[in-house]
């Protein structure tokens, strides 16, 4: 029984390896032939030279990934880097660009659902109007949210030249899902309760001067903001 699965084990091994090969000959023929339009056709984290290795080898089909998550620009993976953002010079006459500061805290022990509320309530406030506020809320996102707050406020003094630490309001309060993991409770005569871990992660942006002033709309712009929409929406299958 042993032997006759091990056979058609390698059976199967020994088709994907002959698979493998020749979609290696055949890229490696259409690179000699066509070097300038058959790279597209191809995906370039893609090493068939390696999934093409020993029969037995199945760590290299691992590698065989088929989605844009790898061609994706810089997101808010990566929200730190935007401190390393060159600006041109500015011109003459033109007011001072304001410094900015962005900071994030990630694997936070906290659910992305509840910190949302948090986030969204300090978003355009002061810093100072936030971190006075945040103690009244009996929330542990607030907690966490001042703890953010105040670091961001201390790599801003030190870091980014900003003059008044009050002079700060938070342009950006986003909330990230982070990774999650699941853990046992063991009760007694056996019972077990499944627990789901959930991590979050904070992004913040402070911004040097006042919040801008929210613009305000009437009734009527309102609706006629509505009915544009409707009128300029999209349905399928139309005329």
């Amino acid at each position: 029984m042993a032997s006759s699965c091990i056979h058609t084990l390698q059976c199967r091994f020994s088709g994907i390896h002959h698979l493998l090969t020749i979609a290696t000959n055949t890229q490696q023929t259409c690179l000699a032939k066509y070097p300038t339009q058959i790279p597209s056709l191809y995906h370039p984290r893609i090493n068939l030279q390696r999934l093409a290795g020993p029969v037995w080898s199945v760590a290299g089909i691992r590698s065989l990934h088929t989605s844009d998550n790898l061609h994706r620009k810089k997101d808010i993976r990566q929200y730190e880097l935007k401190n390393q953002t060159i600006y041109p010079p500015q011109k003459p006459g033109e007011p001072r660009r304001p410094a900015e500061v962005y900071y994030a805290k990630r694997q936070i022990k906290h659910s992305q659902r509840k910190l949302w509320y948090i986030a969204d309530f300090v978003k355009g406030m002061m810093i100072d109007d936030a971190l006075s506020q945040l103690p009244l809320i009996k929330k542990k996102g607030a907690i966490i949210v001042r703890d953010v707050l105040l670091e961001a406020q201390k790599e801003a003094m030190e870091n980014h030249n900003v003059e008044y630490k009050s002079n700060l309001h938070i342009a950006e309060s986003l909330v990230g899902k982070g990774k999650h993991d699941h853990a046992i409770r063991y009760h007694g005569r056996g019972f077990k309760f499944l627990l789901d871990l959930s991590y979050c992660h904070y992004y913040v942006c402070l911004r040097e001067g006042p919040p801008p002033e929210k613009p305000v709309f009437t009734g009527y712009d309102q609706a006629e903001r509505y009915m544009n929409k409707l009128r300029y929406r999209y349905i399928k299958q139309g005329l």
